[in-house]
């Protein structure tokens, strides 16, 4: 196979892949029963964070992977849940389940034998409610479930149509439809969120502040109102922050000066521009931002606009300057903007 053919081969497979999660869309409106399935669970998920039970998923193979991501993914929104593998189940694991736990089984066919065992002896040990994530409603695991979700019955995109490539797709994309839809119900607000997420970039983007990260204090680069051209320099020089905040004598912010307010100002004044003050050529009008923001819109308001900024000065409520932000300091902290979805 040439690589155009090779090529050409990928490009359908995506669409097929696409086709399968489109299914979604027409099921969740038209079909009642996976409606109903799919808001039940829904909220037996919100339901762990009050009555002292947690989601257990249950899956082999390949849909165990989809089974452990679905589970990270409850418990990064505050949700308790875990996964337990049949095989351990039976070796002593079967003891982290509880009475009244929800069970969640993900396998496409429905017909493994160790989950229809383990199912058995949950329903009978345990009397959990158990919900089954397949392709077959008619399948032996589908019979013994309390709720069905189904999957689209689609044929795999591997030349020997075996390998899981399009059901691994559909499941996870269903265990992620749920995801979100107990994100919406419970109204998780960004806060709570970020107790789950500490770490990491997305830990950066909820708790960092640009307090945390500007030059504040005895660092913070700033001169007085009647300050003159070669005193401004002369400050450029001595913190070399590429920005320069005008203060009046009680810290109230006046202006921000640049490396750039510099050269224009030699450009428009010539050889006058050492009998100028500061006012004469700083920017009036800086934008700004709130001490106590975060960090990442900080770099927002920076980045997203025709001309970005370098410095942004950072004031309080009452207008007067608390520290400088340079972008600098946030790209090398690795404060970034989340990518631009398609």
């Amino acid at each position: 196979m040439n690589t155009q053919e090779l090529l050409s081969k990928a490009c359908l497979r995506a669409e097929h892949f696409s086709q399968s999660l489109l299914w979604f869309s027409k099921a969740i409106p038209q079909n009642s029963e996976f409606a109903s399935s799919f808001v039940s669970l829904i909220d037996q998920c919100l339901a762990t964070r009050t009555d002292n039970t947690q989601i257990v998923t249950v899956a082999v193979g390949k849909s165990g992977g989809v089974a452990r991501i679905f589970t990270d993914m409850l418990a990064s929104v505050g949700i308790l849940a875990r996964f337990v593998h049949p095989t351990e189940a039976f070796h002593g694991d079967f003891g982290v389940i509880r009475p009244r736990d929800t069970i969640v089984v993900v396998s496409n066919g429905g017909r493994s034998q160790e989950l229809l065992v383990m199912v058995e002896s949950l329903k009978e040990l345990r009397n959990c409610v158990v919900y089954a994530i397949t392709s077959d409603p008619k399948s032996p695991l589908g019979i013994l479930a309390d709720h069905v979700l189904s999957l689209p019955f689609v044929s795999e995109t591997c030349p020997l149509n075996q390998a899981p490539l399009t059901s691994t797709i559909t499941a996870l994309g269903l265990c992620q439809l749920i995801v979100g839809s107990c994100m919406e119900k419970s109204m998780l607000g960004i806060n709570e969120y970020a107790t789950n997420h500490p770490g990491g970039a997305i830990g950066k983007r909820i708790f960092v502040k640009a307090d945390d990260l500007m030059l504040r204090g005895e660092m913070m680069p700033s001169t007085k109102t009647n300050a003159s051209f070669a005193g401004c320099v002369a400050a450029m020089t001595k913190f070399a922050a590429a920005g320069l905040l005008v203060l009046s004598d009680n810290g109230t912010l006046h202006g921000l000066v640049t490396e750039k307010d510099l050269r224009v100002a030699m450009e428009s004044f010539g050889a006058q521009v050492f009998e100028k003050t500061v006012t004469d050529f700083m920017n009036s009008k800086p934008i700004t931002i709130l001490s106590g923001s975060l960090a990442i819109d900080a770099l927002a308001l920076m980045e997203n606009r025709p001309r970005p900024l370098n410095v942004l000065p950072v004031v309080n409520s009452e207008g007067l300057a608390v520290g400088l932000l340079r972008i600098h300091d946030l790209i090398s902290h690795g404060i970034a903007l989340p990518r631009v979805s398609l």
